[in-house]
């Protein structure tokens, strides 16, 4: 294993590179134990502190998993270890309305298509579903927000993405804190748009079962561009 002694002031960032590379180059893989945190301290040549330091790191980002009793191992691939420090930055932006709902619209235009793409019958019955709840839940539009938010996670998962998916389900997680109050008042001040976005989720519905994953995507993209410029609108002047 090709670990190199360590002379630098940046004792703990050089840690992690080096066993970062190891990953990558393949030396260590998913599953592998790992050095002790002694021979770590006697191979790179530093304090037991720095080295203690980056393992906590790498354990906390999903890298490295510690086993008390049974020593240090190589993680599987997460998605949660890309998406937890992410789901953190979203929430520190989200005062900054306009970023959030650009990378919804990036992230739900492409997974309509996608989904348009690689769809199974599983999916087409349980987007059916969502839709046919969507229309009974007419006109109180009591569920209108939660079976909104089933549909598009719904298409998430018929990407067949998972790291798509798994990002949507933080966006949406993200914009529900930031917009839960806001859509409600809009859609309960504004006449027929709960109809309105019963047709849109229907005509995406459609274009999703004939696999035409281009309308898919236009579709989603005018669907979310008129709710979004709603939703700013109503938030800027709720009169």
């Amino acid at each position: 294993m090709d670990i190199k002694p360590i002379k630098n002031k940046r004792t703990t960032e050089i840690i992690l590179e080096q066993i970062k590379s190891l990953i990558i180059d393949g030396q260590l893989v998913p599953g592998d134990k790992f050095l002790t945190e002694s021979e770590l301290t006697e191979r790179f040549q530093v304090s037991r502190t720095s080295v203690r330091e980056a393992l906590a790191a790498l354990s906390l980002t999903g890298i490295l998993e510690i086993r008390q009793g049974e020593g240090i191992f190589v993680k599987s691939a997460s998605p949660n270890s890309v998406i937890e420090p992410l789901s953190f930055i979203l929430l520190l932006e989200k005062n900054q309305l306009q970023n959030i709902l650009e990378v919804r619209k990036a992230l739900e235009v492409e997974a309509a298509g996608l989904a348009a793409e690689r769809r199974d019958e599983e999916d087409l019955a349980h987007l059916k579903s969502i839709v046919e709840q969507m229309e009974e839940d007419l006109p109180e539009a009591k569920r209108s927000e939660q079976l909104d938010l089933d549909f598009h996670l719904a298409l998430a998962r018929a990407s067949k993405n998972p790291l798509l998916n798994r990002l949507m389900n933080t966006v949406q997680e993200i914009m529900g804190q930031t917009l839960q109050v806001t859509r409600a008042l809009w859609m309960a001040a504004t006449a027929g748009t709960t109809h309105r976005l019963f047709e849109e989720h229907c005509d995406i519905y459609g274009a999703i079962k004939s696999q035409d994953s281009e309308k898919a995507r236009k579709l989603t993209y005018e669907h979310l561009q008129k709710v979004e410029l709603e939703l700013e609108k109503y938030r800027n002047d709720p009169k």
